[in-house]
């Protein structure tokens, strides 16, 4: 799996450099990640979910696995925090940092990459399960415990209001009611969504190497936060996809399917960049995600690389 994993990691790479060479203005950059968020992504998810079985859909085990692995991870996030003396909303950014992960932007192009099209529907489902329960956690948790005046009922609706709002979630949700409805595609609608699916791989994993040369890191950020960040980046991607395996042995033994290694291969993503946004947004752990982030991918190009492998055989991929 090394001829897969590593053009993936040299496609962040150049867009790594590229941004970091090119100092070109913020609205080129919203552009192309627009594109990828907007356009290409959704197009992939939509007609790979659209296409499925609606009896395929039905995998409570995987869901449940996978959940379990984002638990785990968003609380011991948020003990290291406590920890340390940091109490709620904050430890709440740490815990996202602990289980959020770049499932969109490199988790699906690396599955398709390594398991072929078969992938693509369970990359999509684990794809809303790892954004929507982060995401609504730390808006509602900073609106409770940030004492913002904001009832609990209306923060819950601002959460999910925001997380069904993310084009990603969206292209599931109307792919699964065509697979449900079983609502045939037009051949003109597939064609034209695959011309646009097909970009998706290669300019997603650009558009994350273009974020991330935006980040800003700092050799003493590097070393002052280092205790921080060590234990944030090992919770993700090594007891997040452990207890993602454990629940799934659990569940259904040894039986490895597409839908067992993509929650592990999900859960072993590093840290996603969405972190940081919320870190920003709400003044708090930004220096330390942007450098977890980092970290984080560095170790993957191994982790990643051993964990394909293991389930490409199994696969007989």
């Amino acid at each position: 799996m090394i001829e897969i994993v590593i053009p993936v990691f040299l496609v962040i790479l150049v867009g790594y450099l590229f941004g970091r060479r090119n100092q070109f203005s913020a609205e080129a950059e919203k552009l192309i990640n627009e594109y990828v968020l907007y356009i290409a992504l959704p197009a992939l998810l939509f007609l790979a979910v659209a296409r499925a079985d609606p009896n395929d859909l039905a995998q409570w085990r995987f869901v449940l696995a996978t959940l379990a692995g984002i638990a785990a991870a968003y609380v011991a996030g948020n003990v290291l925090a406590w920890t340390r003396g940091v109490r709620s909303p904050q430890s709440s950014l740490v815990g996202m940092a602990s289980c959020y992960g770049t499932t969109g932007y490199m988790g699906i192009p690396i599955l398709v990459a390594a398991f072929g099209p078969q992938a693509a529907v369970p990359a999509a489902i684990a794809t809303i399960l790892h954004n929507i329960p982060a995401i609504m956690t730390v808006i509602v948790t900073h609106d409770i415990a940030g004492r913002t005046n904001v009832g609990l009922l209306s923060s819950l609706k601002r959460a999910l209001t925001t997380t069904l709002k993310n084009p990603l979630t969206l292209a599931v949700l109307a792919g699964a009611a065509f697979a449900l409805l079983r609502i045939p595609l037009p051949g003109v609608a597939v064609s034209f969504t695959q011309f646009l699916a097909n970009a998706a791989g290669s300019t997603a994993l650009f558009a994350l190497g273009l974020g991330l040369a935006r980040i800003p890191i700092s050799r003493k950020a590097l070393s002052a936060k280092f205790g921080w960040v060590g234990p944030t980046a090992l919770i993700k991607i090594v007891l997040q996809p452990v207890v993602t395996l454990a629940v799934l042995l659990a569940l259904v033994g040894t039986g490895v399917d597409i839908w067992f290694a993509t929650a592990v291969v999900m859960a072993a993503q590093p840290i996603g960049a969405g972190a940081y946004v919320f870190a920003s947004r709400y003044g708090y752990f930004g220096e330390e995600t942007s450098v977890a982030i980092i970290l984080s991918l560095l170790v993957t190009v191994l982790t990643l690389t051993v964990i394909l492998q293991i389930f490409g055989t199994q696969l007989g991929t």
